[in-house]
């Protein structure tokens, strides 16, 4: 499970839509806070490695990574040009801010690598992506891994897994709403 945390981060990281917090909260509530904590910690590493990827695309082609980022769900150009405006003003900051706003990390990525900055720039955004991304998996994970097995010994596993994709399909629902999409 760890090693679909990692995929699924990297790829939420570049591309796909849905957060890695599902299979960080899906980890804890199965196996408890420990795992759900080292699925954290993979989680962050891994978004950072993707982050890196796409931060590379962006600095040789903008253009293609703008038009692939605008036929995402929940991403529209007044939020790409936000977000690298949020990015320039406020750098780690504001992706922090935004990782618990809902802006995808990926249009940080995006942000950071068409500045044109060097490979040094590479490495600080890279390391200031784990901390920035970290402490909302980590809330994730303390709570998940400890509330998730304690629910599912109270009301048992089809009701808090019921639950748990329910809820999340909630949360998708009103994100994409409220985002226009």
């Amino acid at each position: 499970m760890i090693a679909l945390v990692a995929i699924w981060a990297f790829a939420e990281a570049v591309l796909f839509f849905i957060v890695a917090d599902v299979p960080i909260m899906a980890l804890g509530i199965r196996s408890g806070v420990r795992k759900a904590m080292l699925a954290a910690l993979v989680a962050a590493v891994s978004a950072a490695l993707g982050g890196a990827a796409l931060w590379l695309w962006a600095s040789t082609h903008p253009k293609d990574v703008i038009e692939l980022m605008l036929v995402l769900p929940g991403i529209d150009a007044a939020l790409v040009a936000q977000t690298h405006d949020d990015w320039a003003l406020g750098g780690m900051i504001a992706m922090t801010i935004g990782s618990f706003s809902g802006v995808p990390y990926k249009l940080y990525a995006l942000a950071a690598g068409s500045t044109g900055a060097g490979t040094g720039a590479l490495a600080l955004f890279a390391l200031a992506s784990i901390i920035a991304r970290l402490p909302r998996f980590v809330l994730v994970a303390l709570v998940a891994g400890w509330a998730g097995p304690r629910m599912v010994q109270r009301f048992g596993k089809r009701p808090v897994w019921t639950a748990f994709f329910m809820g999340w399909a909630a949360f998708y629902a009103l994100y994409w709403s409220a985002m226009g999409f």
